[in-house]
């Protein structure tokens, strides 16, 4: 039988052992700035997601009321609008201020129609940018126009509610949005090929 010991490690010379408690060291302060970057992020996301607040019940019926205005549908989705009103809320701190001073010249100058308040609007630079971004919001589901923008309502913004009833909504999806969810066809009889 071949008894091997195991190899004794050389000894490490001082330029090694430095190297090691540098190594240590580093290694040290890398796991704590990780900690300390996992900690600061989630306090932070944490706070980020306490900032958005979602409306009462009384502000979201009155951006709805104001939002049927302003696009002329009177049904409109009630949980895509509140999504706009807190994704306008997160993109302009001044929102809900500026939505209440719209509202008070549309009840001041009772515009007949949308056409007719952007009219009025004219020069009212603040004004007429948050009504033309609600109407925005509302039509393509999007609250900017970036290239990272996130979208509120697909199946639900108004540019596909007009032609509905002759277009399909644009989708990889060829059975619809949440295509998944429905009941599968019945199979009356199998498929001959």
């Amino acid at each position: 039988m071949d008894n091997k010991q195991p190899a004794a490690e050389p000894a490490l010379s001082e330029e090694g052992l430095r190297r090691r408690r540098l190594f240590g060291q580093t290694g040290g302060l890398v796991a704590s700035f990780a900690i300390g970057s996992a900690i600061a992020g989630a306090t932070l996301s944490q706070s980020a997601q306490a900032a958005p607040s979602v409306p009462d019940s009384a502000t979201l019926n009155q951006f709805l009321k104001t939002s049927r205005f302003l696009t002329g549908h009177q049904n409109l989705d009630v949980t895509f609008g509140q999504r706009l009103y807190v994704a306008f809320g997160e993109k302009n701190p001044q929102f809900s201020s500026q939505l209440a001073s719209l509202n008070q010249w549309i009840a001041d100058k009772k515009p007949e129609d949308v056409e007719a308040l952007q009219t009025q609007l004219q020069g009212q630079q603040p004004l007429n940018d948050l009504m033309m971004s609600v109407i925005k919001g509302w039509y393509l589901g999007v609250t900017d126009d970036s290239h990272h923008t996130k979208v509120y309502g697909y199946q639900n913004a108004l540019m596909y509610q007009v032609p509905r009833d002759g277009m399909v909504i644009p989708t990889y999806a060829h059975n619809g949005p949440d295509y998944w969810t429905a009941d599968p066809p019945p199979v009356d009889r199998l498929l001959t090929f």
